[in-house]
């Protein structure tokens, strides 16, 4: 009777020391999971709050200042300026997407504004934004070319002139 009880005994011993192995071995491979799966939900908001604000702009581009001058005259009288389509622009910015990490040739990180002021049909406008990744490992592993742990996300908006 004695032989059975430490026999019982020994084997939850073990039992337990197998439970914290494996515990030890599953806990980081989930915990990079849900890091990871966290990392995927901001580049999905990052990347389509990156192209609201660029139709927002490109629409705020193609309203008609002047809606009695001639329908076929597109000029930079006739449109809103410059500043006024970057304003509309920043005002749709997340607060989760700081400044610094708009990548722009502009020094004020502005995005870029193509077929404003020309007799052009439409207004494209595009912007660049790094994202840093928190997953440890992955950052390096799928960094954009010239920036490690971040990756460059990028939209385009066209919109044709009223």
């Amino acid at each position: 009777m004695k032989n059975k009880i430490k026999h019982i005994m020994s084997n939850k011993q073990k039992t337990k020391g197998q439970a914290v192995v494996e515990m030890a071995l599953v806990l980081p491979i989930f915990i990079f999971i849900i890091i990871g799966i966290f990392d995927f939900g901001r580049s999905m908001h990052c990347l389509s709050n990156l192209n609201h604000q660029c139709i927002q702009a490109a629409r705020a581009g193609t309203k008609r200042i002047r809606p009695l001058v001639a329908k076929n005259l597109f000029t930079s009288t006739t449109h809103p300026t410059v500043a006024s389509i970057t304003e509309a622009f920043w005002q749709n910015q997340s607060p989760m997407m700081p400044i610094k990490s708009y990548n722009t040739d502009n020094p004020d990180n502005s995005p870029t504004i193509e077929g404003w002021g020309a007799n052009s049909l439409s207004i494209t406008v595009s912007a660049t934004y790094d994202l840093e990744i928190i997953t440890p490992l992955i950052g390096s592993l799928i960094g954009s070319q010239n920036k490690s742990g971040k990756i460059r996300l990028s939209a385009t908006a066209t919109e044709k002139k009223e």
